[in-house]
């Protein structure tokens, strides 16, 4: 069982709620992916498939989405009863991903952090590795090496952590919840890694130019008055991007 079964129904309200979803996470992720027209993308821990969804909407002609939460796939599922796609959900766990097909992309969006120790973490990227052709994507919104550990950084960008020490050491567990407006979510657990420890995962599992990308501000919101509020969130961002090569 997932820690998210028991959230599932609530999981969408968050992302509508969060306010760097739209502007920062999902205008970096977009920015990043660039033109996916007719190719085949794997979203691995695909939640409720709004990453899934999106895919096929900007012209990916195949997309299968993953998870380990049975709940959460079957609200994707529901959503692609009311409105199909031609997307296809399955329950899986990423550290123990069987060979699917070879497609050209996979995204993982809040993935590798969930990975509780350095084999699990490999055996993560080896599961993507394998589910490539060679020259495929990988595209990854990653825990950010550098998170501010002050304790309410995040708060006024809608999640609090609770960290057990002001410096984080690989493998170290940590907690964080969804504190947005209607919605407080239970604590869930995900684990640091350093940016050597990942670099290494995936060159481990055969993936070669390894980028980091920093999110950023959709022009949009930039454009705004207040965009002076984003800031301290785009000095030290809870996630960053990683895009990387399958051999």
């Amino acid at each position: 069982m997932s820690d998210y079964d028991d959230f599932a129904d609530r999981y969408d309200r968050t992302a509508e709620l969060s306010p760097t979803r739209v502007p920062i996470e999902f205008h970096s992720v977009f920015k990043l992916l660039g033109d996916v027209t007719g190719q085949a993308w794997l979203d691995v821990g695909c939640g409720t498939g709004i990453y899934t969804r999106a895919l096929r909407r900007r012209g990916a002609r195949h997309v299968v989405g993953v998870d380990l939460s049975a709940e959460m796939v079957r609200i994707a599922d529901e959503a692609e009863a009311s409105e199909p796609l031609g997307v296809e959900y399955l329950v899986r766990d990423a550290a123990d991903l069987e060979e699917i097909a070879a497609f050209d992309g996979a995204l993982g969006a809040f993935l590798l952090h969930y990975g509780t120790d350095r084999d699990h973490l490999d055996r993560m990227c080896r599961g993507i590795g394998r589910n490539l052709a060679s020259g495929g994507r990988f595209v990854t919104y990653q825990l950010n090496p550098e998170i501010s550990t002050a304790p309410g950084y995040y708060r006024p960008y809608g999640i609090d952590f609770r960290f057990p020490d002001e410096t984080l050491r690989d493998g170290q567990g940590f907690t964080f919840r969804f504190d947005t407006p209607d919605v407080e979510s239970p604590e869930f657990g995900i684990h640091y890694w350093s940016r050597a420890v990942l670099d290494d995962a995936l060159e481990t599992a055969g993936f070669h130019d390894i980028r980091w990308v920093m999110p950023e501000l959709s022009p949009r919101a930039a454009a705004q008055r207040d965009a002076g509020r984003w800031q301290d969130y785009l000095d030290r961002p809870i996630c960053v991007l990683i895009e990387a090569t399958r051999n």
